[in-house]
């Protein structure tokens, strides 16, 4: 009996216990830790709960959707991809959003999903951006590329 008490302690006490994600960040940081797993699918699922909290910024949307097309261009499915970095561009179209390389990732999807119209104008919008933050410029040579 008394090893029987010892190993129920040892299985408490190892166990991780998964913590009830209620807010962006434990949401975020969990798909993150998921997708550098490579468990692809639970970083989609948690991301996918993660949007259905109400106290969500479009801001902290955009994000999840922007996580979701990462983790679908991870398995080239460039066709869902784009669909969610369309909604997460959606959410932030009047947002002073930051520049990031990963904006030349998200190009490049639209262009593997048969959708160089929808890269080119998303390239455009980058571009006008370059009124508030000059490194938006970076994207030129892209526009200039799918231009020809």
């Amino acid at each position: 009996m008394f090893i029987d008490l010892f190993i129920i302690l040892i299985l408490l006490k190892t166990k991780k216990s998964r913590k009830s994600l209620t807010k962006f960040k434990h949401f975020h940081n969990e798909a993150l830790n998921c997708d550098d797993r490579k468990e692809y699918e639970k970083a989609l699922q948690i991301r996918e709960e993660a949007l259905n909290l109400h106290s969500l910024s479009d801001l902290q949307r955009a994000e999840l959707y922007v996580g979701n097309g990462g983790t679908y261009s991870y398995l080239k499915d460039y066709e869902n991809a784009t669909n969610s970095f369309d909604k997460a561009f959606e959410l932030v179209k009047l947002e002073k959003i930051p520049y990031d390389e990963q904006y030349k990732v998200m190009i490049d999807c639209y262009v593997k999903a048969n959708r160089k119209e929808d890269a080119i104008k998303l390239v455009e919008e980058l571009l006008e951006r370059q009124s508030y933050n000059k490194k938006f410029k970076r994207l030129q040579p892209i526009m200039d590329q799918l231009l020809t």
